[in-house]
């Protein structure tokens, strides 16, 4: 089996896949002057992140072209070819994952968008993020190696899916996504969709606006011109909303649902709660557990 280049060692010929025993495979191919893919398909899924350079992605008789930040979905079986451009080679983060391990979760991959995936700023730093992440894991060879492997690996792939199905709902008519949103507007945008879905792991407006390489002054402006309120009244208003649906449909304890939530200490989630509900989470939960309850039948 060929060796492949050491990351920062630009290659001529494709590097070959990999799988260790849990089936998800990572690695940087940098690829040098005259660099050249024949048409392949193969029997994985196969996500690629254009780190540096312009390309395209070749099917048939289709041609795409990428660049920076753009992601290649390709699927199982699907003949295709990653061609350079000849001025501006391609350096990508390539990731190979066995369908068996998205069989094992009864994942569609028919929810994933295929092709060049033109990311926004943000999106593609994120993609970027759990590429590196991947790699990084894999270097460690521990006991648990595996495990956070395929575990990145699914997170990346819904990343993937949940942008396509904003792609399609901008088809269908609703607000679309930037693409690719260089204005800082635009990536503000993409960061206040992201944030609905990770508020539990929010730490302060210092390292939010670092995420976006703003200053506190820019970020806190555009954040009250895109959602117009606070960043911190934003991030409670989400975790208390999480909290809320909790405390009706589960009966977590107080403090397991304020971790979850992310709050740090119970005081603060209480002091949190009380200012949006004007009550205890324990007193919200028995009023909403109230409301809700099935009436007695009536006696005839």
């Amino acid at each position: 089996m060929p060796i492949r280049p050491r990351a920062n060692q630009p290659t001529s010929q494709p590097v070959e896949h990999v799988f260790p025993a849990w089936g998800v495979d990572v690695f940087e191919s940098h690829h040098a002057a005259g660099w050249s893919m024949p048409t392949a398909s193969h029997d994985f899924l196969k996500i690629v992140l254009v780190h540096d350079g312009t390309g395209a992605l070749r099917s048939g008789t289709e041609q795409t072209d990428c660049r920076r930040g753009d992601a290649l979905v390709v699927p199982v079986g699907h003949a295709h070819e990653i061609c350079d451009s000849e001025s501006e080679p391609m350096s990508l983060y390539v990731v190979s994952i066995r369908p068996r391990v998205l069989e094992t979760t009864c994942f569609d991959q028919s929810v994933l968008p295929t092709g060049v995936v033109h990311l926004d700023d943000h999106a593609a730093e994120k993609i970027e993020r759990s590429m590196r992440r991947l790699l990084f894991e894999q270097t460690l060879d521990t006991p648990t190696t595996g495990a956070q492997m395929v575990a990145l690996a699914l997170r990346l792939i819904v990343d993937l899916a949940r942008i396509g199905e904003m792609g399609s709902s901008s088809a269908n008519g609703a607000a679309p996504r930037a693409i690719r949103g260089a204005d800082s507007v635009e990536r503000m945008r993409s960061y206040v969709e992201d944030l609905s879905e990770n508020f539990f792991e929010a730490t302060n407006l210092d390292a939010a606006a670092s995420t976006l390489g703003l200053s506190r002054r820019r970020f806190t402006q555009l954040f009250r011109e895109v959602t117009g309120t606070s960043w911190l009244a934003h991030v409670r208003r989400l975790r208390i909303d999480h909290a809320k649906k909790l405390l009706e449909s589960t009966d977590r304890t107080v403090l397991s649902v304020a971790f979850e939530c992310g709050f740090e200490d119970l005081s603060t989630f209480y002091r949190a709660f009380k200012r949006e509900t004007n009550e205890s989470p324990n007193k919200w939960r028995t009023h909403k557990r109230d409301e809700t309850a099935s009436p007695t039948d009536e006696v005839a």
